[in-house]
């Protein structure tokens, strides 16, 4: 075969495969907008929300992004989230995995509360079974903002329990320089969280739905969350621990943690020069936590103590610390 013949084939080839790609493509963009679609109506006939102002496809020959203006969503619970725009992009040749993004304002309401902020970026990384996001600049109009956080889910495959109650799925939290509102600081404290983490299981399955409703059966039927790590860097005191969590017949919290906690001689240190406790009390009360605190496993002073959470109430030991905002379900009852 002739140098010249086999150019021809192979160039006729390359037209081929760019010609079926370039149809695959454009088929696939064609099915990505009617699954929007589609998605879309069955929500509302579970009695969602779902608007939109545009949607477009874009991100020809390597990516396929289906670009959404102004997207709204309100869920049957009354959870409501709306944005400028929200991009979904996936490689055409393997859809099971896309990424997520957005930014700009994030207009959240749940029952009349205000939780949406700016947002600088976030990113999402979805796959079956998986997810990955990751949120930069936060600002809320309350004051509460953070420099980034981070969280990752995970499905975990069916495991036979002797509670009857497997673990569904494996989450993690993290969030670093969290800077509180100005009501909720507290004396003594830093008015930033250097970094705050929590990771752990989900047990018990957790029913399909609206998120709320599906949350609420999910307590119902006995789901708990075990915390295998908690921590939480608040100058000058930090605190590290496990436990688990729940959902009481109210739908508030029931938590149980045993703490290591550590920081309080420089926190009694502050507390006495700034004068709110007299300093003579606050040195006594530094030699006696002194006292009662072990090396931890970096070998920093601090002290074992039980953390709970129940009738709205914080608790360090027997001792109440200070209330805990409620869950604002609109009928938690009722889900």
């Amino acid at each position: 075969m002739s140098a010249r013949r086999l150019t021809a084939i192979v160039a006729s080839l390359a037209l081929f495969i760019c010609a079926a790609y370039s149809l695959y493509w454009f088929h696939a963009a064609g099915q990505v907008q009617n699954r929007a679609q589609a998605w879309a109506e069955t929500r509302r006939s579970e009695g969602w929300s779902v608007d939109w102002q545009a949607l477009e496809t874009s991100g020809f020959p390597w990516h396929l992004t289906l670009s959404v203006t102004q997207p709204r969503l309100v869920t049957p619970s009354g959870l409501s989230w709306a944005a400028g725009h929200l991009r979904v992009s996936t490689l055409p040749l393997w859809p099971d995995k896309a990424h997520l993004s957005t930014s700009g304002h994030q207009d959240i309401w749940w029952n009349g509360r205000d939780l949406g902020g700016e947002l600088e970026s976030l990113d999402a990384d979805l796959s079956p079974g998986t997810a990955d996001a990751h949120a930069h600049g936060m600002r809320h109009t309350s004051g509460l903002t953070f420099a980034d956080m981070a969280l990752s889910l995970a499905r975990l495959p069916p495991h036979p329990t002797p509670t009857g109650h497997p673990a569904s799925w494996r989450f993690a939290l993290s969030a670093r320089d969290v800077g509180l509102p100005a009501a909720a600081g507290i004396a003594g404290f830093a008015e930033q969280l250097a970094l705050a983490e929590i990771s752990g299981r989900v047990m018990g399955a957790i029913p399909d739905g609206p998120p709320m409703a599906a949350i609420a059966r999910w307590s119902k039927q006995g789901g708990v969350l075990e915390l295998d790590h908690l921590a939480a860097d608040w100058p000058p005191m930090g605190l590290e621990g496990d436990g688990t969590a729940a959902l009481d017949p109210h739908g508030q919290p029931l938590v149980a943690l045993s703490t290591r906690i550590r920081g309080f001689d420089s926190l009694m240190d502050r507390l006495g020069q700034s004068g709110l406790i007299d300093p003579a009390s606050a040195r006594t009360l530094k030699t006696i936590l002194g006292l009662m605190s072990k090396p931890d496993p970096r070998g920093r002073p601090a002290i074992t103590a039980p953390l709970s959470i129940q009738d709205g109430q914080l608790y360090l030991g027997p001792a109440r610390l200070t209330p805990v905002p409620a869950i604002p379900w609109a009928d938690f009852t009722s889900q």
